[in-house]
């Protein structure tokens, strides 16, 4: 066991890399080689060390006693946790331990299990055709010379997930665009576009604000007359015999709306981007259906859209031959572990019909993507329906990525579809 502090290189978490060029995965699988288990302090953020390896990062995930999620499951700006933590308003159940994470999972474990969401399928199926009919009546509509580009990120990809989960949990869709804008000042509360690079906290603060007055208003209808939706679901749940208080309830929602949405949404777009740039495994995909449930997996490994959770030792442990202390933050990063050799064969090729995928696109333990299989649905149905109605779609411009080493998104994608 070694208790040297090996620096990891720097862009392996820097923001501005990741909106520039995108992932780092030559430097993550030299990190895999040499230092699988490397610190990382740029003197801006929390210190943390770096856990790149599929392997470590399962054993992590499965150890919910000597890993906690409670101190936090993301990195810190040092500027943002003066005078303490960044304030939670309300609880959230990425941030919880055993035995109150699983308490509150498993109020919604029965409306995610996989028949509840195949029961779905053909509604997500008909959303996706509506979506399909507007973005050509509009290109119709709008045509000169045969219609413009449009962007993917806003005509498509992030539609269905918003619109699904906002049924789900009984709110109307007509407030989709609104949601979209409070989900991208908190999940990009770093980009210029979507927050405040020098002031992020606000950015963050004043969307979390914003959507908790927005979901109360509906805690409090359904208080009074419950319907068949997820906001009643929760607030008809008990814990230990005991309702949710307004704020637990309020933490549910804007998870749900916020993971919800930004899975599948960059997913989606970062799909639509591969299958863009390997033209015969798109064309492959859409005369071959039985090759979408492998695709789909494929795609989901390869584009990997939530780049790390971060869980903090309980007591001093090691892991790879590195010992770790006590409080010291470890993070996982999952796209990383999707490449990595050990596991997966040529994982650089972009295989469509891999056999073997044991992806951690959706994490890995206790606190796997509990919409796993409602995000696989989504991607399924979309991706059919676009190389269907759209199968000569296009880049017309380079895709712009989000500023975020939490959730590699892309802002804007203009695509043309003749």
């Amino acid at each position: 066991m070694t208790g040297t502090r090996i620096q990891a290189n720097p862009n392996c978490f820097d923001p501005d890399y990741f909106a520039k060029h995108g992932y780092p995965h030559d430097i993550w699988a030299q990190m895999r080689r040499d230092t699988p288990v490397a610190w990382v302090d740029d003197g801006v953020r929390e210190p943390f060390w770096a856990v790149t390896r599929h392997a470590d990062i399962c054993e992590i995930g499965m150890d919910s006693k000597r890993f906690i999620s409670g101190k936090g499951v993301t990195i810190m700006r040092r500027d943002m946790l003066e005078g303490g933590e960044m304030p939670r308003s309300v609880p959230l159940m990425l941030t919880m331990d055993p035995p109150g994470h699983e308490k509150n999972r498993t109020i919604l474990r029965e409306r995610f299990k996989p028949s509840v969401m195949r029961a779905l399928e053909e509604h997500i199926i008909e959303r996706c055709r509506l979506i399909a009919d507007e973005v050509a009546a509009q290109r119709v509509a709008t045509a000169v010379g045969g219609g413009g580009p449009i962007d993917f990120v806003d005509a498509i990809a992030m539609r269905l997930p918003l619109d699904v989960i906002l049924e789900l949990l009984g709110v109307p869709t007509d407030d989709r665009d609104q949601m979209y804008l409070w989900s991208n000042a908190v999940i990009g509360s770093e980009d210029p576009d979507y927050g405040d690079v020098a002031l992020p906290r606000d950015a963050i603060v004043g969307a979390q604000q914003a959507m908790f007055g927005y979901f109360m208003k509906f805690i409090t209808a359904r208080r009074a007359a419950p319907r068949d939706d997820l906001v009643s679901l929760l607030v008809e749940a008990r814990i230990d015999g005991e309702p949710l208080s307004d704020m637990q309830i309020l933490g549910f929602c804007f998870l749900l709306a916020i993971a919800g949405n930004e899975t599948t949404r960059n997913a989606t777009s970062g799909a639509m981007l591969a299958l863009i740039e390997h033209r015969n495994a798109m064309n492959a995909l859409a005369s071959t259906p039985e090759l979408m449930t492998s695709g789909v997996e494929e795609l989901l490994r390869w584009v990997t859209p939530i780049i790390y959770m971060a869980r903090t030792a309980v007591e001093d442990v090691e892991i790879a031959g590195q010992r770790i202390a006590k409080d010291e933050k470890v993070v996982l990063f999952y796209p990383s572990a999707n490449r990595d050799e050990a596991v997966f064969e040529a994982p650089f090729s972009f295989d469509l019909a891999r056999k073997t995928n044991r992806h951690l696109t959706f994490g890995f333990g206790r606190h796997s993507c509990l919409g796993n299989n409602l995000a696989r649905i989504e991607l399924r149905a979309v991706l059919n329906e676009i190389l269907t109605r759209f199968p000569a779609i296009d880049l017309a411009g380079a895709p712009q990525r989000l500023r975020s080493n939490f959730v590699g998104g892309i802002k804007t994608m203009p695509v043309t579809l003749e």
